[in-house]
This record gives structure tokens, sequence and C-alpha cells, in this order.
């Protein structure tokens, strides 16, 4: 009887630090959720790092498509060219 008692005691015990404290175990579902986002944000980052690497070595590998970026992206112009804005 006295060995059942402490038996339950000690799952009680246990019981209560797993819902509750430091290492409970909404901490741990909390920080799974976390690790979730962040490897999902490190994926992203990952997937332009590699689309800006790939325009990189396309602009170094060719001075058109780096006259071209130049163009459509920072709106550079020749010496020769003008800027016309319509109004609407």
């Amino acid at each position: 009887m006295g060995v059942r008692i402490i038996y339950c005691l000690t799952l009680a015990v246990l019981l209560i630090g797993t819902l509750r404290g430091e290492g409970s175990i909404f901490d741990y579902f909390r920080l799974r959720k976390s690790l979730e986002v962040l490897e999902d944000t490190i994926h992203k980052i990952e997937s332009s790092n590699t689309e800006l690497s790939e325009e990189i070595r396309k602009i170094k590998g060719s001075p058109d498509y780096a006259r071209k970026v130049l163009r459509d992206k920072y709106h550079v112009t020749d010496n020769d060219e003008k800027i016309i804005f319509f109004a609407d």
C-alpha cells in the first residue's frame, strides 16, 4: 500500500512537471512551431540567394544583359537618350 502511494505521488509530480515548468509540453510545442517558421524562412532566403547568384552570373557573363538590367530595373539611360513622362 505504501509503495502505491509513493508510485502515485511520483507519477503526479512527473505529470505536473511535464505540464508546467521550464521544460513543459507546451514549451515544446511552441518551440516546435518556432522551428518550423525558422526553417521556412531559411528555405525562402536560400531560394532568394540562389536567384540572386544566378542573376549575378548572368550580369557578369553578358554585357547586353547587364545593360538590360540597368535600363529596366534602375532606369539608367544612355547619354543621348531623354526620358519623357506622360501625365494620366
